[in-house]
């Protein structure tokens, strides 16, 4: 009785957040999850490799997760971690975390990731400013770009300092962003299978 009571609380509390067009979210992650798994099979195509069994623990919470996507950047990341978990190859480690870490990012996260580990090359700048420079045309507030590299920080996913030890974007006093190993790993798994 109690639990029916608490599952009742639960569902009305919850309906009021609903948009009209809810009902519609199950039909729409299906739909992502299809396109996922064929973003995945070609990209594994690209590189000339059959996908394997990906063990349930790691493609079920992926899958899930990726159904709930709507921005194709983040799209795209999840099918590369998907093919790389399912590459017959294995060049890339891809650890049930990455799932969780993939979850909670936001396409201004990924941006400034990517840049931090691929970097344009012969602009001249540091990695870190060249990652930090990015930003200015999008038109991102200074705090955007702090909420996004302190994410990437508890993320582990970069590291970063100022001059006072603290976390801060300030143009006019540049901070060091710099890869970890971890940030590195999670990248190799959320790009393309390499041939």
């Amino acid at each position: 009785m109690a639990a029916d009571l608490v599952t009742l609380i639960e569902t009305v509390a919850i309906t009021q957040f609903l948009s009209p067009g809810a009902k519609s979210l199950g039909e729409a992650a299906l739909e992502r999850g299809q396109r996922l798994a064929t973003a995945a099979v070609q990209l594994l195509k690209n590189v000339g490799r059959e996908p394997q069994p990906v063990e349930p623990k790691l493609l079920v919470p992926l899958v899930q997760a990726a159904a709930l996507e709507s921005d194709e950047s983040l799209s795209d990341r999840w099918a590369a971690l998907l093919a790389n978990a399912a590459d017959s190859a294995q060049r890339v480690a891809v650890q049930p975390g990455f799932v969780e870490v993939l979850r909670q990012l936001t396409p201004a996260d990924a941006l400034l990731l990517h840049s931090l580990y691929y970097p344009p090359k012969g602009s001249g700048l540091p990695a870190s400013q060249r990652m930090l420079k990015q930003f200015d045309g999008l038109g991102l507030s200074y705090a955007d770009i702090n909420l996004s590299v302190d994410n990437l920080i508890r993320l582990h996913l970069c590291v970063g300092r100022t001059e006072r030890g603290g976390m801060f974007y300030d143009p006019d006093r540049p901070s060091q962003i710099g890869a970890t190993v971890f940030g590195k790993q999670f990248m190799q798994a959320c790009s393309a299978p390499a041939a």
